[in-house]
């Protein structure tokens, strides 16, 4: 059912929420990028996302500016905003980045890492633990979309606070493109199936532990074993979904 008057319904559906309209609109846009509800490739289409938010479309139009300078989305030439995607080569390509720059970040953090950053990484693992556990725990074989959601803002807390804590600025910005194109592939709930919660799990205890050892090569070795693999289940996934 269209709303009657967009404005208002969307100043409802937000009331209570005391954050600028654009940002509460940019991050229910966020969500459903992140849960799948608009994959990689698809068109936004300004007025109908207004009217599922219940807003007008000046504050979706901001946003999905905002998103597009977050590289979330490309806006292209007659055609409009598109979630940006993945192919096989993109994908190798940003991996690669990943790889060069956060096996060096873990290399440096492991000198470097305060208190505070193994404090937070431990905190960023417990949810990625509890996440799956809870998975297990019903018998699922995946993350319904609020877990995915929560499951990757863990993810990417770990290793952008990893990166922070090597105290080298430029680490952080340099890789940050790689981590937002993962993310917004990663939105596939396919990918996220027990085997890969567990391994993933896994992987990041086994940095965690270098990290609070200051064994900068370990954490090294780790991190490098982590970003091939999920290369390797990107370079699958993509493959699959060409032979569909």
């Amino acid at each position: 059912m269209i709303p009657a008057c967009p404005a208002t319904t969307g100043q409802a559906r937000f009331a209570g929420v005391k954050q600028p309209l654009p940002r509460r609109v940019h991050a229910a846009l966020r969500s459903k990028l992140l849960d799948g509800t608009l994959p990689p490739g698809s068109r936004l289409d300004y007025k109908q996302l207004a009217i599922e938010l219940g807003v007008s479309t000046t504050p979706v139009r901001e946003a999905v500016t905002q998103l597009a300078s977050e590289g979330f989305v490309e806006l292209v030439p007659r055609l409009g905003a598109v979630v940006r995607s993945l192919n096989q080569n993109s994908a190798r390509e940003f991996y690669e980045v990943r790889e060069a720059v956060e096996t060096f970040a873990a290399l440096k953090a492991a000198e470097r890492l305060s208190p505070r950053h193994l404090e937070l990484l431990c905190r960023h693992l417990d949810t990625m633990q509890r996440l799956f556990a809870e998975v297990i725990g019903r018998g699922a074989t995946k993350l319904e979309p609020t877990a995915l959601h929560e499951f990757l803002d863990a993810d990417l807390a770990f290793h952008k606070t990893i990166l922070l804590g090597a105290r080298n600025p430029a680490l952080a910005r340099t890789v940050e493109e790689s981590h937002i194109q993962s993310r917004i592939f990663f939105a596939d709930r396919g990918i996220h199936d027990t085997v890969r919660l567990r391994l993933a799990c896994e992987q990041h205890a086994a940095i965690l532990a270098a990290l609070e050892a200051r064994d900068g090569t370990a954490a090294s070795e780790a991190m490098r074993e982590h970003i091939r693999t999920s290369l390797q289940f990107t370079l699958e996934h993509l493959e699959a979904a060409l032979e569909v």
